[in-house]
């Protein structure tokens, strides 16, 4: 027969809620009926219960904060969750909002023994700080059924397995209160009980669905199962205890999403081309800021310095209420080798210099350099098009040439002193821009070293300068 593990999150939106404060004292409530569904450790402390009606639990603790429960939410995070097993096991398929169960018997191949399987499954958990229990079973509704019931047993033993199931109440399955209720009559009120009964006199008396029930529930029937399918897409939502009207106070909450980024492309072997940040704020339209990497990414740091300086361009209207973090764009990580005796570089290179020029002054204020097989300075590069791929690592050729070329030459009107030179370019005479002249490295009398040239009618003129 097969083993399951069945995995129950109990509290997904509560755990990624504490994930920014140091153990508050929230609540999350069902906004249809005003009950708490899910509760902190501190607002356990307080006496708050689950299912209590939010008048008593507000009685109760004098700063409580309380969240409307959201099962997209919960939805959204459980995709998450199936993501990030995904890399150390094959079979997941997700019962939202909260449940996730594994196939382990294909995987006892590859991990050798059921507790080496639940050690790296336990271990790539812990990333993610969440909550849960769990349980094993010869059937999805069985592992399920122990999961919920706390019993957090991992064990390949049926024998063991199927008394933990016989010792729980009705009440504590997935009939429906109905067929509870017509069991009650005839005094069966335990799974123990149920399970006593031949199918074939439980199919004379009851409906079709109790019959399904104990089959699937003995691992007898087949359970209908999607299979998750991962998708490269890098998705994250973080709901703020507090509305945030400074930028500069979504540094902790905006690093712990880019750290679950670094996480995800590491393990994929990933860099990540361009990151969107989604700020939703308070009764306005989300604000969307994104962030490009020349050559891609995978650091936390990085992108957050990135992210740091397109957000101290940006003006807020309105308080921050959530963040979102959303990535598209991959490409492999090559890991680019550098020689053993090749000296250490320091600073920064040419492409994230100009990822940060793009965040700070925005991609249409940074412009490369096109270059042209020209002698003539002036026609051989362009700049009148945004940086561009194609562009935006090309360099000019090694010749003798200042960094600041002039607009426009300028007649010289000073003492120089030549120090290098002449370089004669004669060209242009076939499309109507002729120039002949002898270009010098001079340096003038206050210590700058300029680019000049003479013209065949023996006039001086400035061009550049080497700084």
């Amino acid at each position: 027969m097969t083993l399951w593990l069945y995995i129950h999150f109990e509290h997904l939106q509560l755990d990624s809620l504490l994930s920014e404060q140091n153990n508050p004292a929230i609540v999350v409530v069902n906004s249809h009926t005003n009950q708490v569904m899910q509760a902190s450790h501190r607002a356990f402390q307080a006496g708050i219960k689950l299912e209590m009606g939010l008048a008593s639990a507000a009685s109760l603790c004098e700063n409580l904060q309380v969240v409307a429960y959201d099962a997209a939410l919960e939805n959204a995070k459980l995709q998450e969750v199936a993501s990030w097993l995904y890399l150390v096991t094959a079979d997941i398929s997700l019962f939202p909002p909260n449940g996730i169960v594994l196939k382990v018997t294909n995987m006892l191949s590859l991990y050798k023994s059921l507790d080496n399987y639940w050690h790296h499954v336990q271990n790539h958990l812990a990333d993610l700080k969440l909550s849960y229990r769990f349980a094993t079973g010869y059937s999805v509704l069985g592992a399920r059924l122990l999961a919920q019931g706390k019993k957090n047993l991992v064990t390949d033993n049926m024998q063991t397995l199927m008394q933990e199931i016989k010792s729980f109440n009705l009440q504590c399955t997935e009939l429906s209160q109905s067929t509870c209720e017509k069991l009650l009559r005839v005094r069966i009120v335990s799974v123990a009980q149920l399970l006593s009964i031949p199918i074939a006199d439980l199919a004379k008396r009851f409906e079709i669905e109790l019959v399904q029930y104990i089959g699937r529930l003995k691992g007898e029937l087949q359970h209908p199962l999607t299979y998750y399918v991962p998708a490269l897409v890098f998705s994250r939502q973080l709901i703020l205890l507090y509305e945030l009207e400074n930028l500069q106070w979504l540094t902790k909450p905006l690093g712990k999403l880019l750290q679950q980024l670094e996480l995800f492309l590491r393990h994929r072997n990933k860099l990540a081309m361009q990151i969107i940040l989604e700020l939703q704020l308070r009764d306005e339209q989300p604000l969307f800021l994104q962030v490009a990497a020349a050559k891609g990414e995978s650091s936390a740091q990085t992108w957050q310095s990135l992210l740091e300086l397109k957000l101290s361009n940006i003006n807020l209207s309105s308080p921050v209420q959530a963040i979102s973090l959303s990535v598209k764009d991959f490409e492999d990580n090559t890991y680019e080798s550098q020689s053993l005796f090749e000296p250490e570089r320091s600073g920064i290179d040419g492409a994230e210099l100009i990822a940060r020029l793009q965040a700070k002054l925005g991609e249409q204020a940074v412009y490369g350099f096109e270059v042209y097989a020209d002698h003539r300075p002036e026609r051989s590069f362009s700049s009148s098009q945004p940086l561009s791929d194609s562009a935006r690592l090309q360099r000019m050729p090694k010749q003798q040439r200042p960094s600041m070329l002039l607009p426009h030459a300028v007649p010289l009107q000073e003492k120089v002193t030549i120090y290098w030179g002449p370089e004669r370019v004669s060209t242009g005479w076939w499309d109507n821009y002729a120039i002949e002249r002898d270009y010098y490295i001079a340096r003038n009398e206050q210590g700058q070293w300029l680019w000049v040239f003479k013209e065949s009618s023996q006039r001086w003129f400035v061009h550049g300068l080497f700084c």
